[in-house]
């Protein structure tokens, strides 16, 4: 049975498949996912693997993940929150600022 996926409230163990229509978010919840996995999880990024099936669409989750652990961070640092953040901020303040700001400032220093 399908059913939306709340990227906040997911399992983050075994595996989550992501199956939708362009246009839907496919991306931005795997970012939240991701980030997840690094704040809550606190795994780091040579333990995740976020597979897509393209070249392009492989550097675009790239390029959105690395932001989504910048913008994350300054967040956390006290960077003004946009309305369409607020699910960065849930993510920040679930955590010990101390943790996440280790726990980001790793996984960016890894990213590459």
């Amino acid at each position: 049975m399908r059913r939306p996926l709340d990227a906040l409230a997911a399992p983050l163990t075994g595996v989550n498949l992501i199956e939708a229509s362009a246009g839907t978010g496919k991306t931005y919840t795997i970012t939240i996912l991701y980030l997840r996995l690094v704040l809550e999880m606190g795994l780091g990024v040579e333990n995740i693997l976020a597979v897509t099936f393209t070249t392009a669409a492989t550097a675009e989750l790239k390029r959105r993940i690395r932001a989504q652990l910048k913008r994350a961070l300054d967040i956390l640092e006290g960077a003004a929150v946009g309305e369409k953040e607020a699910v960065l901020l849930e993510l920040v303040r679930r955590m010990d600022g101390e943790v996440a700001r280790k726990r980001l400032t790793a996984a960016l220093r890894d990213f590459d």
